[in-house]
């Protein structure tokens, strides 16, 4: 968003006021990547996190997790996350947190005093004035509009309004014969119901009734109602409304505008907290494959597991007796701690999971890549699928031609041969890899599920025809049932590229397909 990135620029000029030349206690810190995440420690409205993400890219920060504006947050809620060296991570804390504690807090506030007036009156505006703080007009009343509110006016230009001043220097009836553009609303401040009348009179678009008691706006409403002239203006009220009396006022008025929503908010209380630089990974299965990716994945430096969910409570359990991986008592739980969750359980977990997951804004990588021909499109987090233990896949989605795939099991539950993506609902333990053709372009898929492999083996023997030529792969993997080590390998690589992807990698190598 252009605004944003402009108010970004501001920014810049507000953090080199906080760092005009050195931070000498930055300079004592080691130069390594970390991540750190805003973190709500109240609940409220979060706001400014446009704007917080523009500023951390112009000074070539990674964002890595941010909230949407106006999400509703509760402690320990990240609002937004980031990655960079630690010692200008930690120069850039103070100016972010003021902004996003500041803008947050002007939308609670805002969301509060809607909620209270609309309590009796659903249709009222709550709108701020100009009381905003030196240079933050924008951010200030843009979390308005955020907690639900209306800003009014944005500057002096936006409408013609006669304050108390301005009728010192000329009357009403000049006020309301002065020239102005005429998209423009003319709006002028009265403080008796005789003025009021007379300004709906007149022809003002707009009467604010300022600095009036409850039962004097209530006159005036009704007064006009008498005299057939509420239906001509639109009537506002402002001066000494607050939390306490908002919804005394919102019966009788179309308008109620405050400015300590600006100048007086209380910031949402927000820190900064760090941590090293790796992703956190939740595991949805942990039977052969996610036992062997568990494996793969100790001592890694770029991705930390920290949540694993399996149906079966004691495989759930020995993963976290023999890895120190929390288990978690539910997906959406498993879901809350991490960014990327890998599903190497089922085709019906993720039809059951997958939209769980990405509707919360996380990534998932799939093992069981057939269950994507029937899953819906949901939620914004990206869908990583492995390409399998076969090979091949990358001429099936460049050439879009036909696919022989000969799958050789010892284990497999029957021997069948069809089209993979009727084949596969029959045998989703076994045909994973038919349907990674599939789904990456390749024109057709004949399937072949065979039990003669030796034990210990999972062959696969691929056939790519293609107008342009033929392609011959015969891929022998040793395996445990009907998984093989490769499997899982190509599993760990697939979580190991998603993690850099998000985490701001800018080179991608074998893109196969993007759906």
């Amino acid at each position: 968003m252009i605004e944003a990135r402009l108010f970004a620029y501001e920014l810049l000029e507000e953090l080199r006021r906080d760092l005009p030349l050195l931070d000498w206690a930055s300079r004592a810190l080691p130069n390594k990547p970390v991540e750190a995440c805003v973190v709500a420690k109240a609940s409220g409205v979060a706001a400014g996190v446009d704007e917080a993400e523009e500023f951390l890219k112009l000074l070539g920060f990674v964002v890595t997790w941010r909230l949407a504006e106006g999400s509703t947050v509760g402690p320990g809620a990240r609002v937004v996350c980031f990655r960079g060296p630690a010692p200008d991570v930690l120069k850039v804390e103070r100016t972010l947190l003021n902004l996003l504690m500041h803008a947050s807090g002007v939308a609670t506030y805002t969301r509060r005093l809607v909620e209270k007036a609309r309590s009796v009156n659903p249709r009222v505006t709550v709108a701020a004035t100009r009381k905003t703080l030196p240079h933050l007009r924008y951010i200030e009343m843009k979390a308005v509009v955020v907690g639900g509110g209306d800003p009014h006016r944005l500057s002096l230009s936006d409408a013609q309004m006669f304050k108390d001043n301005y009728l010192r220097l000329i009357s009403l009836d000049e006020a309301a014969a002065a020239p102005k553009p005429f998209i423009h609303r003319r709006e002028v401040e009265v403080g008796t119901v005789e003025d009021a009348v007379r300004a709906a009179e007149l022809g003002f678009d707009v009467v604010m009734l300022d600095n009036m008691a409850p039962e004097e706006v209530r006159r005036v409403a009704e007064e006009l109602e008498r005299r057939g002239l509420r239906g001509r203006v639109l009537l506002e009220a402002s001066g000494n409304i607050s939390e306490e009396n908002i919804h005394l006022y919102a019966p009788y008025v179309d308008v109620v505008s405050i400015g300590r929503i600006t100048h007086s908010a209380q910031a949402l209380d927000m820190s900064l907290e760090v941590a090293d630089a790796k992703t956190r990974v939740g595991l949805i299965g942990y039977g052969r494959l996610g036992r062997a990716l568990l494996e793969l994945a100790r001592g890694d430096g770029e991705l930390e597991f920290v949540a694993v969910y399996d149906v079966d409570r004691e495989r759930c359990r020995e993963a976290e007796r023999t890895h120190g991986v929390r288990c978690v008592g539910d997906v959406d739980e498993l879901v809350r701690a991490v960014e990327i969750v890998v599903e190497a359980a089922s085709a019906q977990a993720v039809l059951e999971y997958a939209c769980r997951v990405l509707e919360a804004g996380r990534h998932l990588v799939v093992a069981s890549t057939g269950a994507l021909s029937k899953l819906p499109r949901c939620g914004t987090g990206y869908v990583f699928a492995i390409s399998g233990a076969a090979g091949g896949v990358d001429v099936a989605a460049s050439t879009g031609g036909r696919v022989r795939h000969v799958v050789r099991k010892a284990a497999a539950v029957g021997e069948d041969s069809g089209p993979a993506e009727e084949l596969y609902w029959r045998y989703p333990q076994s045909l994973n890899t038919s349907m990674t053709y599939k789904l990456a372009g390749a024109g057709e898929v004949w399937v072949e599920l065979r039990r003669d492999a030796p034990p210990g083996y999972i062959i696969h023997e691929v056939e790519v025809e293609h107008q342009w030529g033929r392609v011959h792969i015969r891929a022998e993997n040793k395996a445990e049932g009907t998984t093989s080590y490769a499997a899982a390998l190509s599993l760990y690589n697939t979580l190991k590229n998603a993690a850099r992807l998000v985490k701001g990698g800018r080179v991608v190598v074998g893109t196969f397909a993007v759906l």
